[in-house]
């Protein structure tokens, strides 16, 4: 197997990927990403992101990769644990992002969930307020709708749905105005925000693993959200019989999603990764 690992313009998470490469025992060169050829795997942090620049050159690589056949392997911020540190999680899955992404990591086994720092909370009954928990709108993950137009739709539809406070809060990395909104939180934790939350609401964010774990029933629109299969996930919402399924299994295999640098760096995390032939969706 031959494979390549393209550096990013960012040594924070060029460290991430040269972790990634020390510990993995294939063929394996490390490179750039002006000097994408073709191999059996492409290593890259990120994915492409239409509007934003930056993203061009490995989307080009991602590109290229898929024109092929052949397989890319991503690196992203993890799940649980998130940040750009050396003892952070990041997520590293086949040809694709999030929900959309094989981790390989189907059926695993409790002993990676019980090292993470958060423990999966009982489900609440009920809560004060539904949470509606904004995004990025040139993010990758919803780049593929006029995000804008769905938070507009999408807070309607709650507010004729519910006589509880519907909030909205913000995307801390977002801000933009996105739509006219007068409940908000903008300046608590998502921990803090959901904490007292009946639901929280998104099309694909990650706030709905935070959510999850904390005992929060979470309402998804897009296959793509990692809590998708334990959160509501129908066009019908009814805030009054919000599923709260076992989520035992799905936080054991969310555990094999993510690694630490130092986990890739021990080839832990390549040999659960690789350890089947077939990779291609």
């Amino acid at each position: 197997m031959q494979v390549r690992f393209y550096l990013s313009q960012y040594e924070a998470e060029n460290y991430v990927i040269r972790a990634l490469y020390t510990g993995c025992p294939e063929e394996k060169t490390l490179t750039t990403l002006d000097d994408y050829q073709p191999s059996d795997v492409a290593v890259v942090m990120g994915v492409f992101k239409k509007n934003i620049p930056a993203s061009f050159k490995r989307g080009h690589v991602i590109h290229e990769q898929n024109k092929r056949g052949l397989n890319n392997l991503i690196l992203e911020t993890g799940y649980v644990n998130r940040g750009d540190g050396p003892f952070n999680h990041y997520a590293l899955g086949w040809n694709g992002l999030n929900g959309r992404a094989d981790f390989r990591n189907k059926g695993m086994p409790a002993d990676r969930a019980g090292k993470l720092p958060v423990k999966l909370q009982p489900w609440k009954a009920s809560g004060d307020y539904i949470l509606v928990c904004g995004q990025v709108p040139w993010d990758a993950s919803c780049d593929f709708i006029d995000y804008e137009q769905w938070l507009g739709f999408i807070l309607g539809v709650c507010k004729s749905s519910t006589d509880k406070r519907i909030i909205l809060r913000p995307h801390p990395k977002c801000g933009l105005s996105l739509v006219e909104w007068k409940d908000r939180s903008t300046i608590r934790s998502i921990e803090e925000d959901v904490k007292d939350a009946h639901c929280v609401v998104s099309f694909n964010s990650n706030s709905g693993v935070d959510a999850v774990i904390a005992g929060t029933p979470n309402i998804v629109f897009d296959r793509g959200a990692m809590a998708y299969e334990v959160s509501h996930n129908k066009d019908v919402i009814d805030f009054d019989k919000l599923p709260r399924p076992d989520r035992t299994q799905w936080f054991n295999n969310l555990a094999y999603a993510q690694w630490t640098s130092s986990e890739m760096r021990s080839g832990e995390a390549w040999n659960h990764i690789s350890r089947t032939n077939s990779t291609k969706q």
